[in-house]
């Protein structure tokens, strides 16, 4: 069976399409899974041995097979995938390429700390050989290229102590192709231009990310679901999508209950508050906000952008005062712009609005670090959903919840501690509790 598989090459049945909603624009596709459901397993064989016995009329096949036509072969590719023996997986990656990898995986890069982090959560780390340099200040939260303050002993624990020695192959402006080409990569991981890497390194690349700014958990579990694949990680993936959900419905159970009408209305900056309401450099400031962050909705929050036609959007004072939000959400990044609320706080612009009125302007946490760290928005939900309902969460350790969250994705223990210490502001808020 694998000498038929190697001889006609790798001959696949169909492609797994896992949709998401359209602001995600993520489509996921794993070829070798015939039923399109969210697996590959017998009902794959079983449905593709109806179509070569005439069995089943399922057409719409036709336009999603790798080679034209379905045999035998493929037959055996699902077993091959089943059985976990492949020895090539062929993927669809965010930009519709096709990918074909080698299995198993063992040296892989990564183009951004998110892919970094997903692999350690899957079990993977000790494959990972470089990244991008961010990955050092991103994962175990630090201050950026000191590496001297922040969660250190994450820093130092995380990846079998590797980190700090880890080879940077890239920064936001810059990339060694030489580099990663002398580290031999079996598959590099990128959020864009998977051809450059693929002709300038030559290795796979394969493409992982949301496809747009807007933060969304169907996003994340498809980008899970296809990197456990390329992995060989299907079990793990399994179980980290399981813990994500598990965390989701905990709030979703209370906060679905709620009634529209009681649920209070939020302006969310994600980009925080530290340059005046407004950067002129990159239009990132308080005055920036996104029209979907799915962890606000799922905390029992009404977004105040949420009719808006795009991610990201400045808007102006004028309409931050139109929309007179109950609370405001500040993103805060490092200790030292705790304090940017009280800009807020102390703006005659305004000192109409009901949050300011109310003493409603709250810190939360950073969303973003090259990316979209899954760990931080997912405490991130819950956090919200604490401050937009203490009663009914009057009960929710925010701590042990914050630990076993950033434990999942990067396997150390008393991560959140570390972070609300070095923030400053969780830990006068968890004080408070």
């Amino acid at each position: 069976m694998t000498g038929n598989n190697l001889l006609f090459g790798v001959v696949i049945t169909a492609i797994l399409l896992i949709c998401v909603p359209s602001a995600s624009a993520y489509t996921l596709g794993v070829f070798g899974n015939a039923n399109e459901d969210d697996t590959i397993d017998l009902k794959d064989v079983e449905y593709t041995e109806s179509i070569i016995l005439g069995l089943d009329d399922q057409t719409q096949l036709a336009d999603a097979k790798y080679d034209g036509e379905i045999n035998i072969f493929d037959v055996m590719q699902i077993e091959q995938i089943m059985l976990g023996q492949e020895k090539e997986l062929t993927v669809m990656d965010i930009d519709d390429r096709i990918v074909t990898v080698p299995k198993p995986i063992k040296r892989m890069i990564t183009r951004a700390p998110d892919d970094a982090r997903l692999t350690i959560a899957l079990g993977a780390g000790d494959k990972l050989v470089a990244s991008e340099a961010a990955v050092k200040s991103c994962l175990c939260p630090t201050n950026y290229e000191a590496y001297t303050e922040g969660c250190m002993d994450c820093y130092f624990e995380i990846l079998n102590e590797r980190m700090p020695d880890l080879p940077e192959t890239s920064t936001r402006h810059t990339i060694d192709y030489e580099l990663m080409a002398s580290l031999n990569p079996d598959v590099i991981f990128t959020t864009e231009d998977g051809d450059l890497f693929e002709n300038k390194v030559g290795c796979p690349c394969v493409t992982f990310g949301y496809g747009s700014n807007e933060y969304n958990y169907d996003g994340l579990y498809g980008q899970i679901e296809l990197m456990g694949y390329v992995l060989g990680t299907r079990d793990e993936a399994d179980d980290l999508i399981d813990f994500i959900e598990s965390k989701v419905d905990m709030v979703r159970s209370v906060t679905d209950a709620i009634d529209e009408s009681d649920r209070p209305t939020v302006y969310f900056a994600p980009r925080g508050c530290s340059k005046g309401f407004y950067d002129p450099k990159e239009g990132r400031d308080f005055t920036r906000t996104v029209s979907s962050y799915e962890p606000l909705d799922i905390a029992g929050g009404i977004n105040v952008a949420r009719n808006e036609p795009t991610g990201n959007l400045n808007v102006g004072i004028e309409q931050i005062i139109a929309w007179d939000p109950d609370y405001m959400f500040v993103a805060c990044s490092k200790a030292e712009d705790k304090g940017s609320i009280n800009m807020i706080m102390e703006s005659d612009d305004l000192k109409t609005v009901s949050a300011v009125k109310n003493n409603m302007v709250c810190n939360s946490f950073y969303p973003y670090c090259r990316g979209h760290p899954p760990d931080r928005s997912l405490f991130n939900m819950i956090y919200m959903a604490k401050l937009l309902h203490p009663e009914e969460f009057a009960d929710l350790d925010l701590e042990a919840e914050g630990n076993e969250i950033f434990k999942a994705f990067l396997g150390v223990d008393g991560v959140f501690t570390q972070y609300a210490d070095w923030l400053e502001w969780p830990r006068e808020y968890l004080d408070t509790q």
